[in-house]
C-alpha cells in the first residue's frame, strides 16, 4: 500500500489534470461524506459522482493550481486556486482549502472551504 503522502500526491496529480472521475473511482470510499463550506454534505460515492457530472456539464474554461499541501496522520489539506465559468452563476476566481480524512488509501470524509462573491 502507498504511503498517505504518495496517495495524496497521486490524487492531486489527477485533480490537476482535471481527471476528476478517475480520482473519484481511485481514491474515494463508497461511503464518502463530502461537503462544501457549511452546506449539507453529499453522502455516498454515487451522489458525489452525480454532483461531478452536473459540475462538468455547467462549467468551462477551467483552470486550477495547487498552491500548498499538508499531510499529517490520516488527514490531508490542500490549497487550490480555481478559475472557471459556470453557465448559471458566472465566472469564479477563488482560493479553496480542501480537508480530507483518509482510511486505507481512500478518502472517507472531506470538506471544501472557500469564499466567493457568488454565494
Amino acid at each position: 500500500m502507498k504511503s498517505l503522502t504518495e496517495a495524496v500526491d497521486a490524487f492531486n496529480a489527477l485533480v490537476q489534470q482535471q481527471k476528476w472521475a478517475e480520482a473519484l473511482d481511485t481514491f474515494y470510499d463508497d461511503n464518502i461524506i463530502s461537503a462544501d463550506n457549511e452546506n449539507e454534505p453529499l453522502k455516498g460515492l454515487d451522489k458525489l459522482k452525480a454532483g461531478l457530472k452536473e459540475f462538468e456539464a455547467n462549467t468551462k474554461d477551467i483552470s486550477l493550481k495547487l498552491k500548498n499541501v499538508i499531510v499529517s496522520d490520516d488527514m490531508s489539506v490542500t490549497e487550490w486556486h480555481y478559475i472557471f465559468t459556470h453557465s448559471q452563476w458566472g465566472r469564479f476566481d477563488y482560493d479553496q482549502l480542501s480537508l480530507q480524512r483518509w482510511k486505507e488509501g481512500k478518502i472517507i470524509h472531506e470538506r471544501h472551504h472557500y469564499k466567493t462573491d457568488k454565494f
